[in-house]
């Protein structure tokens, strides 16, 4: 929201900026900038509207697709890294009953999430007593390894900034999940600028990604590039110790 407000705020400025061309011709450079930032602005919007319930409520069918997606022992232990608002967390919690699960997140001062909110909102939704929040950085998570039953992180990795590698936010994911626990994964796999090598993270989580799309039918503009065009889905089990090994 905060972006789209930028963005709105640039666009009613080059349109005003077009007014002006009444005074002089110059004006109408505006239009140029415009175009971009207009465009941009009716992307954001629309995104907005769709992940909202009054358009479709894809952010929760998204997150319903993730923790459908993932298979945790009764009474097991989840982690949800990158967990924002709390949303996907206690939808893991809802969905796994008896299992207890820990998100964490950086929550920056200028975020519109906090680790308050996510708490109220596992109040609201009657999970406090499963879903706990903590604030760590999905680069270096401070749990031991082999910590949880399983993981799940949503569009958080390509955002982790200590990484260069972006597959390192993955990694640190499955450091804390223990032999045979599960994991599912929802970036933007697909994305060149973020994940260069597309065969990096197949080697590293042991199984493909599948594009978003093909999971469920995205409309504009969540199909967008700029949007979740690139998003994929990687789920799996993490492998036991090779045999004989310490």
């Amino acid at each position: 929201m905060a972006r789209l407000r930028a963005f709105a705020g640039l666009t009613l400025l080059c349109l005003a900026g077009c007014v002006f061309a009444l005074v002089s011709p110059w004006f109408l450079l505006f239009l140029a900038p415009l175009g971009v930032v207009g465009y941009s602005t009716l992307i954001l919007t629309l995104t907005a509207y769709r992940l909202s319930p009054r358009g479709g409520d894809f952010q929760r069918r998204i997150h319903l697709l993730v923790v459908t997606s993932l298979s945790v022992p009764p009474a097991g232990r989840a982690l949800d890294v990158g967990c924002g608002s709390g949303s996907l967390a206690v939808k893991l919690a809802q969905a796994h009953p008896g299992v207890t699960v820990v998100g964490v997140d950086s929550w920056a001062a200028d975020w519109e999430y906090s680790a308050e909110q996510c708490a109220r909102n596992a109040r609201i939704e009657g999970v406090a007593d499963r879903v706990t929040f903590e604030r760590q950085s999905g680069s270096a998570l401070s749990f031991p390894a082999a910590s949880f039953d399983a993981v799940v992180s949503c569009m958080t990795f390509h955002e982790i900034r200590e990484n260069a590698d972006k597959t390192d936010g993955a990694a640190e994911a499955l450091r804390v999940l223990r032999p045979g626990g599960t994991f599912v994964f929802l970036d933007l796999f697909g994305d060149r600028s973020f994940y260069p090598d597309p065969a990096a993270l197949p080697a590293l989580v042991g199984a493909d990604p599948r594009p978003l799309s093909d999971l469920m039918a995205l409309p504009f503009p969540l199909r967008h590039p700029k949007v979740l065009g690139h998003a994929m889905v990687v789920t799996g089990t993490r492998p036991p110790p090779a045999q004989g090994s310490r």
